[in-house]
């Protein structure tokens, strides 16, 4: 006698990208709380088993509508140092502008602290990007004679760079986040490596 696997019925695309439009549009909303298992199944019109065949949280599902959105950063290239890096944060500080990340990164905090899997996916697809486009153009500043540095602590610039953009989501503060801070922390990171 052969055991035969049964297979289940193949993924319906539609429902897949149901659940991100309306998760995207949820997020839009003040509060990640807003983003549920239920109120997702029942705007598309599924069951809790379909979304959970495709996502095992909502904050995972949560990461892809912002992946979809903000995961790839594109390489800069001016021959500038500090025009390198000021394109590099005015893309950051349109990013964290939107009410898609305002609305919901304090609510991804917490499982990007306790949650593997959602950390996992943010530190390789939405951070690492990022800081390797740093690197790079530390790393061509330093070719052209613009950094005499010999060892840059990359990931510590990075910080330079984000830390106060990330300050100005999460805190209270009513600090504007829009250019200005994207020339300051630009000026410190060029102030820092000279």
């Amino acid at each position: 006698m052969s055991s035969t696997k049964r297979e289940g019925r193949p993924r319906d695309a539609t429902i897949s990208r149901a659940i991100v439009r309306a998760a995207e549009r949820r997020m839009g909303s003040p509060t990640f709380d807003k983003l549920t298992v239920d109120g997702i199944v029942n705007e598309v019109g599924t069951t809790r088993q379909a979304f959970y065949r495709r996502y095992k949280s909502v904050s995972l599902l949560a990461l892809e509508v912002l992946l979809d959105r903000f995961g790839g950063q594109e390489e800069v290239n001016t021959g500038s140092l500090e025009s390198d890096l000021l394109e590099l944060q005015r893309t950051d500080v349109a990013m964290m502008t939107t009410p898609l990340v305002q609305n919901n990164l304090p609510g991804l905090l917490e499982d990007l602290r306790t949650d593997d899997a959602v950390r996992d996916v943010y530190l390789e697809k939405m951070l690492r990007p990022r800081r390797e486009n740093v690197r790079r153009v530390l790393e061509a500043a330093q070719r052209r004679g613009e950094i005499t540095q010999e060892n840059v602590d990359s990931e510590y610039i990075c910080d330079l760079l984000f830390g106060p953009l990330l300050a100005r989501v999460l805190l209270p503060t009513s600090l504007p986040l829009d250019d200005r801070i994207a020339r300051q922390t630009t000026a410190t990171v060029i102030n820092e490596l000279r």
